[in-house]
């Protein structure tokens, strides 16, 4: 008498249900079946055994017991079967991006980080749940808008896997509009005389809190960091001019530089009155 048992499988996940069948030989017409694991009695009275309770390392055996005449060996034991049971592992992934806050057009990269994603895990990127992206742990965009919601969906090949396929967290994207900077200035006068002083005033648009001032004379760097320039010994001709450079956020075309203010400088006029008497030598009472 003898028996020999297999199992549908022998490398499992926790929790998977295995089904062991015994193979008597001689057994006779009925032959009774004792499963063991680990030696512990289990199981009915059947050549079949099912459990989805197995651990890492047990052990799994059959004892017949042949009803067959002239039986030699009862009971037989069986061969052993010992399982390897490899633990769940949860499958998750995390996003992050180079970026939340920016400037409208900026180019965005998004990183999955996967846990459990096994050797190859796929990703499916979405922006606002509608899909977008290539199978790849980054996805780039310089499109985005104020709002945006992007996300991904990780599936996991990992052996023995659970809550594949996983979502990541949502990256929502603070997307600013871009300002285009200009400063434009006006003098206090433009057509004076020689020694006038003259003031000229920038006004900036989209300047920013703290923007910077580099007056100009005739293309050469003058005055100070600041939104007046005065001179009072301008010459005819002179050109003013005034580059902006802007500290807002998303400020474009910056620095920036002004109209120019082209002087007229009119010469100083001498005023003298001469008189003269059509008599200087008369009479007493002679008109003059």
């Amino acid at each position: 008498v003898s028996v020999s048992i297999s199992a549908d499988a022998t490398t499992i996940c926790a929790g998977t249900n295995v089904t062991f069948t015994a193979t008597p030989t001689n057994g006779g017409t009925t032959p009774a079946y004792q499963w063991k694991v680990n030696g512990a009695n289990v199981g009915g009275n059947s050549a079949t055994y099912s459990s989805s309770a197995l651990a890492n390392g047990n052990t799994v055996t059959c004892q017949l017991t042949s009803n067959a005449l002239c039986a030699t060996g009862n009971p037989a034991t069986s061969n052993t079967v010992t399982m390897t049971v490899n633990p769940n592992v949860p499958a998750s992934v995390s996003i992050s991006a180079s970026a939340t806050t920016i400037c409208s057009g900026t180019n965005v990269t998004f990183t999955a980080t996967p846990a459990n994603g096994g050797a190859t895990p796929s990703y499916q990127w979405k922006l606002n749940g509608v899909d977008v992206g290539t199978n790849s742990a980054t996805y780039s965009n310089n499109a985005l808008a104020n709002g945006n919601q992007v996300s991904c969906v990780m599936t996991s090949n990992a052996t023995c896997v659970s809550g594949s396929p996983a979502t990541s967290n949502t990256v929502t994207m603070t997307v600013n509009p871009n300002l285009p900077v200009s400063v434009s200035i006006s003098a206090s006068a433009t057509s004076i005389c020689p020694s006038t002083n003259v003031t000229f005033t920038a006004t900036p648009v989209n300047g920013g809190t703290t923007p910077v001032y580099q007056w100009k004379l005739n293309g050469a760097d003058v005055g100070t960091n600041s939104a007046t320039y005065t001179n009072g010994s301008l010459s005819n001709s002179d050109q003013v001019t005034c580059v902006l450079t802007s500290n807002a956020t998303c400020a474009t075309g910056s620095p920036a530089t002004s109209n120019a203010v082209t002087m007229t400088v009119n010469p100083n006029l001498p005023v003298s009155v001469s008189i003269s008497a059509d008599a200087t030598t008369i009479c007493a009472g002679t008109n003059v």
